[in-house]
């Protein structure tokens, strides 16, 4: 019998953990105002906001992707069907 099982619990993780990454990427990106409007603030030219909070996002969305397209295979070597096909399992009879 071929179970219709799109995600595993590992994909489900792998998303969850990739949105997470994204998440952090996203606070690190937020801040460097100034308490007076009226100032200019260097604070939002820094590393962190520039280079770092960018590319935690990006893998972040990486680690999501990777969720999304990773099939894993049972314990028995057979492969979860991902097929969109047969929306109902099929029973054979014997």
């Amino acid at each position: 019998m071929k179970k219709n099982i799109y995600f595993t619990k590992k994909n489900y993780i792998l998303i969850i953990v990739g949105l997470f990454i994204s998440i952090i990427g996203y606070a690190l990106m937020s801040g460097g105002n100034p308490e007076n409007p009226a100032e200019f603030s260097d604070d939002i030219f820094n590393f962190r906001r520039l280079t770092l909070a960018p590319f935690v996002v990006m893998s972040g969305y990486v680690v999501v992707l990777f969720g999304i397209i990773k099939v894993y295979r049972k314990d028995d070597g057979e492969v979860i069907e991902t097929s969109s096909e047969n929306t109902k399992p099929e029973i054979k009879k014997k």
